[in-house]
């Protein structure tokens, strides 16, 4: 996979991670911030660089997973509790005699 495509990766994990920590997931800092470091990634993806680009792509890509798998999982875990519940509603056998 190229470094550029995983770096692009990295910036989409960390605005997940700022919109689950409801805050401004889309910022004009975090859009430029995040077109430069692809852009730079993408400078770096050729010739004798392809492998430091890889490794930093990576690096970045591991700790935006980091940051945005607390509020993932929390946000899966409460779909899933909400979703069970449905099923619990729906599955209901009809009191009576």
């Amino acid at each position: 996979m190229r470094a550029s495509v995983v770096m692009a990766v990295a910036v989409i994990l960390y605005i997940i991670a700022r919109w689950t920590r409801n805050k401004p997931a889309v910022t004009l800092a975090s859009v430029l911030g995040g077109a430069f470091a692809i852009f730079v990634i993408a400078l770096l993806d050729h010739g004798r660089t392809e492998e430091i680009a890889k490794g930093f792509a990576w690096l970045f890509a591991l700790v935006a997973f980091y940051a945005a798998s607390p509020g993932f999982f929390k946000a899966l875990g409460q779909a899933g509790k909400a979703a069970g519940q449905n099923v619990k509603e729906t599955t209901k056998s009809p009191q009576g005699g």
